[in-house]
C-alpha cells in the first residue's frame, strides 16, 4: 500500500524511508475508542466461559502442580517452534529430569530457547502474583532471560534496539514490514506501560489483544519480540486477576496459523481491521482454553483409571497411581520417590513397562529414561 494512502481508520502511518517506509503507530490508547461487532462480543463471552471452565476443573485435580508446570513447558516449546526452533516437549522434560538443578554443561540453542521461555514465564508469573506491576523494567528483565546464551551477534539484550529492523512478509512479493525508528521507541513503550498500568479500556481479553498487537508492531527489541509479546499476554491476564491459574497459552494456536497471525496484525496497521484481529486472537484463547479443559478432563479420567486398575499396596501399584505426578523419570529417581532400594525400583520399572504404562525413550543400555505413555499422549 502506498505510504501516504492509509485510511483514517489505520492506527498509524507509513513514513518514507529507504529502501522501505517504516510504520509509525499512534501511541496507546487507541483513538477513537473502538466499537465492536456483535460477533466479537459473543466471542469474548465464549472465550471467558471456556477460561472459567479451565479454572474450575483445574482446582479439582490432585496433579494440579504438575499440570501447571507441564502447560508452561508446552507453551515454551510452541513459542520456540514459532521462531523456528526444533524442540519437543519431551526434550524439556528430559532436561529437567537429568538436570534437576539446571546448569547443563552443553545444551543446544533450540532447547535453550524453550528453557529460557519457561524460566522467563515462571519468573514473570511469580512477580505478577506477588503484586508486582508490568513495567518497562520488568519487560527488559524478561527480555534478558529470554535471550540468555541464545543471542545473535549484534543483538542488544535487556534494552531497546538501536537500529532499524525489517520483518519479512509471509506473503510472496509483499514488501517487508518496518517497525518504527529507535528514536520513537521510548515514547511508544511508555504509552504501552501506561495503558497496562491503567488496566486498559475494555474487557481484559480485548485489552490483551490490543497490547499484543501494539508490542509486536512497535517491535522494541532487536530479537525475541515474538516470544516476549506472547509471554505478555499471559502476564497481563494474570495481573488483571482474570486468570486465577494460568492454564491457557496461545502459542500453539498462533503456531498453527502463523501466516494469518502476521496478516491480521498487519491489517490492523494498514486498515484499522480491529474486529478481524480480535476475532482471530479471541478464537485462539477460546480454543486453547477448550483444549486445556479437555486435556485436564482426560488426565483426570486417566488418574481414576490407574487408581482403579492399581489399587494395591505394592510399590508398583503405588507408583502407577503417581504416574501423573512423575510422567518422566529414571529408575534411580524411583529410589527417592518411593524410598526403596534400587532393586525394587527396577522391578517397578519392569512391571510398568510390561503393562505398557511406560516406555524407555533413549534407546541406550545405560542411563535409561522413561516416560508415561498415556500421559504424554495427552500432554503432547
Amino acid at each position: 500500500m502506498p505510504t501516504n494512502e492509509l485510511p483514517d481508520s489505520a492506527p498509524g502511518k507509513y513514513v518514507p524511508y529507504h529502501p522501505n517506509p517504516y510504520y509509525s503507530p499512534e501511541p496507546l490508547p487507541v483513538e477513537p475508542k473502538l466499537e465492536f461487532s456483535e460477533q466479537t462480543r459473543d466471542l469474548v463471552a465464549d472465550a471467558a466461559y471456556q477460561i472459567g471452565r479451565v479454572d474450575g476443573i483445574s482446582s479439582t485435580v490432585d496433579f494440579a502442580a504438575v499440570l501447571y508446570t507441564s502447560l508452561i513447558r508446552i507453551e515454551a516449546v510452541e513459542s520456540a517452534r514459532i521462531e523456528g526452533a526444533d524442540v519437543a516437549y519431551q526434550d524439556v522434560e528430559a532436561y529437567h529430569t537429568t538436570h534437576p538443578s539446571g546448569g547443563a554443561a552443553t545444551i543446544g540453542k533450540d532447547l535453550k530457547e524453550a528453557l529460557n521461555y519457561e524460566n522467563a514465564l515462571t519468573f514473570g508469573l511469580e512477580e505478577v502474583e506477588s503484586g508486582a506491576s508490568i513495567t518497562l523494567s520488568l519487560i527488559k528483565e524478561l527480555h534478558s532471560m529470554l535471550l540468555e546464551d541464545v543471542r545473535n551477534e549484534g543483538d542488544i539484550v535487556g534494552d531497546f534496539r538501536d537500529h532499524m529492523v525489517h520483518l519479512t512478509s509471509p506473503q510472496p512479493g509483499q514488501r517487508p514490514f518496518v517497525p518504527p525508528t529507535p528514536e520513537g521507541l521510548t515514547g511508544l513503550m511508555h504509552s504501552l506501560e501506561s495503558y497496562i498500568q491503567m488496566g486498559g479500556q475494555y474487557h481484559p481479553l480485548v485489552d490483551a489483544a490490543i497490547i499484543h498487537y501494539f508490542f509486536e508492531t512497535v517491535h522494541p527489541f532487536s530479537d525475541g519480540n515474538g516470544r516476549l509479546g506472547r509471554l505478555l499476554i499471559i502476564l497481563y491476564l494474570a495481573s488483571e486477576g482474570y486468570l486465577e491459574s494460568p492454564y491457557i497459552y496461545p502459542s500453539a494456536y498462533f503456531n498453527r496459523h502463523k501466516v494469518e497471525y502476521v496478516e491480521r496484525m498487519r491489517a490492523v496497521s494498514e486498515d484499522g481491521a480491529w474486529d478481524q484481529w480480535l476475532t482471530f486472537f479471541l478464537e485462539g484463547l477460546r480454543s486453547q482454553a477448550k483444549t486445556s479443559y479437555d486435556r485436564t478432563h482426560r488426565l483426570r479420567d486417566l488418574q481414576a483409571r490407574y487408581e482403579q486398575e492399581y489399587p494395591g499396596s505394592t510399590k508398583t501399584d503405588k507408583f502407577a497411581r503417581q504416574l501423573l505426578q512423575y510422567p518422566y523419570f529414571t529408575a534411580p529417581d524411583l529410589v527417592e520417590y518411593l524410598d526403596v532400594s534400587r532393586r525394587t525400583a527396577y522391578k517397578v520399572v519392569h512391571d510398568l513397562e510390561s503393562d505398557g504404562l511406560i516406555e524407555e525413550v533413549t534407546g541406550k543400555e545405560r542411563g535409561k529414561e522413561y516416560k508415561a505413555v498415556e500421559v504424554f499422549d495427552i500432554l503432547e
